[in-house]
């Protein structure tokens, strides 16, 4: 692969060295040398070039694929700072060398300055380097406590002369003698820092050291931590966070490969999430793979729990999946228990005993609030008309065919329709822990489906399983059927195939068409004329697919991308919320938010607050039945007219 190399002090040239992905960065850092010294003619010392990629220092020993390194990427090459040797008097065990920067070189400063500036572009070779240096260091100020000066000896070179003791072998000194003791003998067991150059005697060291240590040695206060530095090759430890001590951490099963783990992809937007009753478009009978797409058509909200509601409003659904052993359906009538008894602390896939007792409270408590009957904690309560108490739409699972197959759906959960709670009351399991129950019964127009006359709803509707996923989805059957949940899944896909009597047919094509009623009504919505025709070029399965395209594209706000709510339609043929519109006039002008069309034919703002689309409020209301009751307030009633309604003589 092809490598740019940027030198810092190299102006606009670029140069390119060509180098395998599996070679060492000790290769890369000679073919870089090589490649920069043809291209400024001079030398350039393998061991004073810095290689920097990704904002890393690249080390030896590492591998060039390591780092990332791809074609056509580039390196940052650093020249490290040259060393000047020093003649230390006889005897010595070393030359001590001084590092000097190019920067500081530049600058004309060496320890504490010069004289005068040294150029920039340093000589082609060390040696011319260190004569150009020591020419301007000679006959200079003591600076930083040294200063160079003639070889004491007379021939030629240079020696640094210590600023506080004068090179006195005898007199102690920090600067030039070990920093610990001071004293200047035992120069064979004297170490210099590789860092900052200081001395120190290995006697002296708070950790004293027996033998020469190899390589590069540092003094405790150059000497980095390496558990406190985490270099570019390395690797974070994670053995011992939250999330490896966690059961789930050691487990071999992939428990993220099933629809529990998937997430929601669709929200219903025909009503909202508490919404009381049946769903606009969905009719008994209708039924889904799972329960996610149960989430999605809004019947029952919850992706996993069997109760939608709390503790302060009434539940509005439930589903049937034969989760307690005390559950006892009857088709029409069912006892159905409550949530909560389980320890759920651990794992909650195998909680399958019940441990504790069961509380009135949270989604147990929703359903006592659906009775119309006073709230008991601790007895529960009768309703004294049960068809007064809250409607609660009921969907069974597949998974009840091992207790009730003559009710349980063929596969898939299956909407049954409305129920009302008639009691609920406490009474001890068969764990021998108290649980809740409830007593439902079915108060719903449409017939169920496991009767003749909710069989032929279904085939009447064109009813079938919904399964996006795989894209082909079978007739939803209200047969009863003794499929159940320990059956292979491709005796329940022949069973799913199959119609209400029990022989197989061809799947149907249904088609949504409107009703004469919706037709008129279309007819006198001028203003949206082009809308409705493209409504009508379309084809929908069902209903619930026709609503929702309407409230998922054709009647959708452009500014708050919400179902429309008193709705106003421009001249230029868009649908907006009056608030909305309101306030974008206020913002920018009598012009539509959308396309910019001037729509001061609808008049000022105040005027355009007090208008709506009625014929398109009519129509939506004929297809969703609770669409306008968060909206529709009936207007204050003022002191005048509430004067001549009582007769009495208004207050001047």
């Amino acid at each position: 692969m092809r490598v740019k190399i940027k030198y810092a002090a190299g102006g606009n040239v670029d140069v390119f060295i060509d180098v395998n992905r599996t070679e060492d960065v000790k290769v890369a850092r000679r073919m870089a040398a090589a490649a920069l010294e043809d291209a400024f003619d001079k030398p350039f010392p393998e061991g004073r070039l810095t290689l920097l990629f990704g904002g890393k220092q690249l080390a030896n020993g590492m591998k060039m694929h390591e780092y990332g390194v791809k074609h056509n990427d580039s390196f940052l090459v650093h020249l490290k700072p040259p060393t000047v040797a020093v003649n230390e008097p006889e005897g010595s065990v070393a030359s001590v060398e001084t590092p000097i920067s190019e920067t500081t070189v530049a600058q004309g400063v060496v320890n504490g300055g010069l004289s005068s500036p040294i150029p920039n572009e340093l000589p082609k070779s060390d040696a011319q380097a260190i004569d150009a240096i020591s020419a301007r260091l000679k006959g200079s100020d003591v600076l930083g406590g040294a200063t160079v000066v003639p070889a004491a000896d007379g021939n030629d070179g240079e020696e640094v002369l210590c600023g506080h003791c004068d090179n006195k072998s005898a007199s102690k000194c920090n600067y030039c003698g070990c920093v610990y003791c001071g004293l200047k003998d035992d120069e064979c067991n004297t170490l210099a820092c590789d860092e900052c150059g200081r001395f120190y005697h290995m006697r002296c060291l708070p950790t004293p050291l027996t033998e020469l240590p190899e390589g590069d040695w540092y003094c405790e206060y150059c000497k980095n931590d390496p558990n406190l530095v985490i270099s570019g090759e390395k690797k974070l430890d994670l053995s011992k966070t939250r999330k490896a001590k966690m059961p789930s951490a050691t487990q071999t099963k992939n428990w993220g490969g099933g629809m529990a783990c998937a997430g929601a992809s669709k929200t219903c937007t025909i009503v909202p999430k508490n919404h009381v009753g049946s769903i606009p478009g969905v009719h008994v009978g209708q039924s889904w793979r799972f329960r996610i797409h149960v989430s999605g058509a809004g019947v029952h909200r919850p992706p996993v729990g069997g109760i939608a509601g709390s503790s302060t409003v009434p539940a509005v659904s439930i589903v049937l999946a034969g989760g307690y052993p005390e559950d006892e359906d009857r088709g029409d009538e069912f006892t159905y228990t409550g949530s909560g008894g389980y320890d759920l602390s651990g794992n909650k896939r195998v909680a399958k005993v019940q441990t504790f007792d069961q509380e009135l409270t949270r989604q147990n408590r929703s359903l006592a609030l659906a009775c119309a009957a006073e709230i008991d904690e601790e007895n529960g309560a009768t309703a004294m008309d049960w068809k007064m108490s809250s409607p609660i739409r009921v969907c069974r699972s597949y998974k009840i065919a091992k207790k009730h197959p003559e009710y349980a759906p063929a596969e898939g959960v299956r909407y049954d329709g409305l129920y009302r709670i008639a009691k609920y009351w406490k009474e001890k399991g068969e764990s021998g822990h108290y649980v809740w129950r409830y007593l439902f019964r079915r108060d719903d127009p449409e017939p169920a489906p496991w009767t003749p006359e909710g069989i032929a709803n279904i085939e009447r509707w064109g009813l079938e399983l919904y399964d996006p996923d795989n894209g082909s989805s079978a007739p939803a059957s209200g047969s009863k059927s003794k499929a159940g949940a320990d059956q292979e899944p491709s005796t329940k896909r022949k069973q799913a195939g199959k119609a209400a009597s029990g022989t197989k047919k061809a799947n149907k094509v249904y088609t949504c068409t409107p009703s004469r009623e919706l037709l008129e009504m279309i007819r006198l919505d001028t203003s949206n004329t082009r809308m409705w025709a493209t409504m009508a070029e379309g084809t929908y399965p069902s209903e619930s697919s026709y609503l929702e395209a309407l409230s998922e594209s054709a009647l959708v706000c452009p500014i708050c991308q919400e179902l429309v709510q008193q709705p106003v339609t421009t001249p230029c043929g868009h649908n907006i919320c009056n608030p909305c519109l309101c306030k974008a006039m206020k913002m920018y002008g009598i012009i539509c938010p959308i396309c910019r069309h001037d729509i001061s034919s609808m008049g000022s703002v105040a005027e355009v607050r007090t208008t709506s689309n009625q014929n398109l409020v009519t129509i939506l209301k004929s297809l969703i039945s609770s669409y306008g009751n968060g909206w529709e307030v009936k207007p204050k009633v003022t002191s005048v007219q509430r004067a001549l309604r009582s007769g009495m003589a208004v207050d001047e």
